[in-house]
């Protein structure tokens, strides 16, 4: 595999865009060791709308800005087109539907490979079928799932993940079901087949999270099941295309659950920058973060950094929201009888990898969701923004808050862009004496019904030059690509991009 890196073909506005502050909603400031930032919602009237279940967010018509869809519960799905900062829905319009049941997973990928970001919609009414968008260059969208493959009924959906399993170069979808068995499909010139019908991963757990990672390193991508009703996760390491549960050998099953008990998401990021991927899993219970040792091992290290907490938690994300450079964490949750539940969300914010202290009260405004959640720079000012969903109650909504850091802490900032399909492709920094800054993953999905396809964001500590190290899978071997001397300022409002080719 080659890989080519060109500064000209940088996309022109993830740009900072001049937003209107008056009439929104202020977060008081929370003080931390590097100015701290407000959090401001944007277009609260349009995205307070009750029964929001799934986010996902893209550049579906490639005009250089993050668009977002989102599933409502009996409403169908809207797409908001991002239009310098402000959000219009324009889901009718483009082909998508107004009505319909519930839908949770929305992902986005390239299935056929046509440059154009398509969008699955994971059906959970078992009645009704899962259906996939095909992308016609970003003017309207056609449901082609029965075509190829993927219209399956009788399933929960939560989670899709489109990967590269076997390595050749397309991708791959597995989906997660609640009420019966997982399904493994193979892309087979942009038609799917199911693979491995009788083998791991094609499993019933009532998986409600599925987290696609190289946990040990060897080229291919393992599987790590976030699994409710008291079932034991599961770590299916990736043997060349088959699959073996790990997780009773690692200690990561967590037995013994009862059936109010089980892990809701996952999320993959390097908590402790030591260029290892760790997992945090939010729980119905005790929530646990796995920290990698890179030596194939995980430890429980929840105690240790503050994490184990007991709660109803559903979805996490991690981002750098203030640019100090170590991931934050960001948990939603909800306590309440049904139809009543409210959200006890918590921003995790890193003490230097060694622990983590929940600033949540310095931010009120951004306890307002209770399942999905997604970090991302929606104005490309270098801050990250962030997105919470409230599906449960008579209250609820999409929620958008825009990130205010001070203007030289935001742009102590990177962008990096994988292009060409590549889920699962790892990406470090370095700094001028080879130390490692960072390290983050091409999100393949993972939590609760949310997925994106956006930039890597990279706060920085200072905003000196660094070294940028891709790292591919191939199936077989990883392939690291290192491109040196990557100035942060010459990179303000785009992104440093790195496409691949076979």
């Amino acid at each position: 595999m080659n890989a080519m890196i060109s500064k000209s073909a940088t996309i022109p506005a993830l740009g900072a865009l001049a937003i209107a502050l008056s009439g929104c909603t202020t977060a008081a400031i929370a003080q931390t060791e590097v100015p701290a930032p407000a959090f401001t919602s944007i277009q609260p009237e349009t995205f307070g709308i009750a029964g929001s279940l799934s986010n996902a967010w893209a550049d579906f018509d490639k005009d250089g800005d993050l668009d977002f869809a989102v599933s409502i519960n009996g409403g169908g799905l809207r797409l908001y087109r991002n239009d310098g900062g402000s959000f219009t829905n324009i889901g009718r319009e483009i082909g998508l539907p107004t009505d319909g049941g519930q839908v949770r997973g929305l992902s986005w990928s390239d299935y056929d490979g046509d440059g154009w970001l398509d969008l699955y919609a994971g059906s959970a009414a078992p009645e009704e079928p899962s259906a996939l968008y095909r992308n016609l260059v970003g003017k309207s969208f056609v449901d082609v799932a029965e075509s190829v493959g993927l219209s399956f009924p009788g399933r929960s959906s939560r989670q899709n993940n489109w990967i590269d399993y076997d390595g050749d170069g397309d991708l791959d979808l597995y989906a997660t079901n609640r009420i019966a068995e997982n399904r493994l499909f193979a892309n087979e010139g942009g038609v799917f087949t199911q693979v491995l019908a009788d083998a791991p991963p094609t499993v019933f757990r009532a998986t409600v999270g599925a987290c696609w990672f190289d946990y040990d390193e060897d080229g291919d991508l393992d599987l790590f099941l976030a699994n409710q009703s008291g079932n034991a996760d599961a770590l299916f390491r990736n043997d060349g295309g088959s699959f073996t549960d790990v997780a009773a050998a690692l200690g990561m099953d967590r037995p013994g659950r009862d059936l109010s008990e089980g892990s809701v998401g996952c999320a993959v990021g390097d908590y402790d920058n030591d260029g290892h991927l760790d997992l945090f899993v939010p729980s119905y219970g005790h929530n646990v973060l796995w920290r990698n040792a890179g030596d194939g091992s995980f430890e429980n290290v929840s105690a240790a950094t503050g994490l184990d907490v007991e709660n109803h938690a559903v979805g996490a994300s991690w981002g750098d929201y203030d640019n100090d450079g170590w991931l934050d964490l960001f948990v939603t949750s909800y306590e309440g009888p049904r139809g009543e539940q409210v959200p006890v969300n918590a921003l995790l914010h890193n003490e230097g990898g060694t622990g983590f202290t929940n600033v949540i009260e310095a931010y009120p405004d951004l306890n307002s969701g209770d399942h999905g959640v997604e970090w991302l720079d929606y104005d490309g000012d270098g801050a990250i923004d962030l997105q919470v969903l409230r599906g449960y109650g008579p209250v609820g909504g999409h929620f958008l808050f825009r990130n205010i850091l001070p203007d030289a802490r935001a742009k102590q900032s990177l962008h990096v862009m994988v292009e060409g399909n590549r889920p699962g492709t790892e990406v470090r920094l370095y700094d001028d004496e080879g130390a490692i800054i960072a390290t983050r993953q091409v999100s393949a999905g993972g939590g609760y019904g949310s997925q994106s396809v956006r930039p890597l964001h990279f706060g920085l500590a200072n905003a000196t030059p660094v070294t940028v190290a891709v790292t591919w899978l191939t199936g077989s071997e990883r392939i690291t690509q290192r491109f040196e001397n990557i100035d942060p300022a010459d990179y303000l409002g785009s992104a440093f991009i790195v496409a691949a080719t076979d």
